[in-house]
């Protein structure tokens, strides 16, 4: 159940930062190192529109690191947008309620409640702290799991570079489950965190297509 929820982490910044993306949108480079970090063969499945998903494993922990890369048709600043959009973030993501932040520690660090419903008959909900900034490759959001009843942390980030005229993201995220009834949902919250990259990307392309009057 929990493993729907994890995937998740990071989702949302808030919306003053929105005007930083703009202004910055003038200096961001052209083109960014992320796709070089990947093999010849899963350049190719980026380039062709695939999702490039590797995993990780960790010393002496139960899950491991997945990180997701993926082609987005849309703007570096328009998808770092979608994560400071953190009050519409239940409009694509399935079971999530709200995302409120609770504390801003700086002008870039929300802390961010997430609360989720989950199947049958029960919500929970979890703490994380989101962190933007503007590298010289494009942008990333770091986050790190404050509070939650079922996972011990949670460590992650979401990179966005320009590629050409649309977008790459590197999706990173290492959760370590508490119990071990969740410990043997591995497979599935691999899947769980594909799912939610898929979310991301067609929500960001959908603004993007809105945003630029096409059909």
């Amino acid at each position: 159940m929990i493993i729907r929820v994890l995937p998740l982490l990071g989702l949302a910044l808030r919306q003053p930062l929105t005007l930083l993306l703009a202004a910055l949108a003038f200096s961001a480079p052209a083109t960014g190192a992320m796709v070089e970090e990947l093999s010849a063969a899963d350049r190719s499945k980026l380039e062709a529109g695939e999702s490039v998903l590797i995993t990780v494993e960790k010393p002496g922990a139960t899950w491991p690191e997945v990180r997701i890369y993926r082609k987005v048709k849309a703007t570096p600043e328009g998808v770092t947008a979608l994560f400071l959009d953190y009050e519409n973030a239940n409009s694509f993501i399935d079971n999530l309620k709200s995302a409120v932040v609770e504390n801003e520690p700086d002008a870039n660090t929300k802390d961010v409640r997430y609360t989720v419903k989950l199947p049958v008959i029960f919500t929970i909900s979890y703490l994380v702290r989101n962190r933007y900034e503007k590298t010289p490759e494009g942008y990333t959001v770091h986050w790190n799991l404050l509070e939650a009843l079922f996972a011990k942390s949670a460590v992650g980030s979401l990179r966005v570079e320009p590629h050409g005229d649309i977008t790459v993201i590197c999706y990173t995220n290492h959760v370590e489950p508490a119990t071990r009834l969740v410990a043997g949902l591995r497979g599935h919250a691999i899947k769980e965190a594909s799912n939610t990259v898929d979310a991301i990307v067609a929500e960001a392309e959908r603004r993007h297509t809105e945003s630029a009057g096409e059909p």
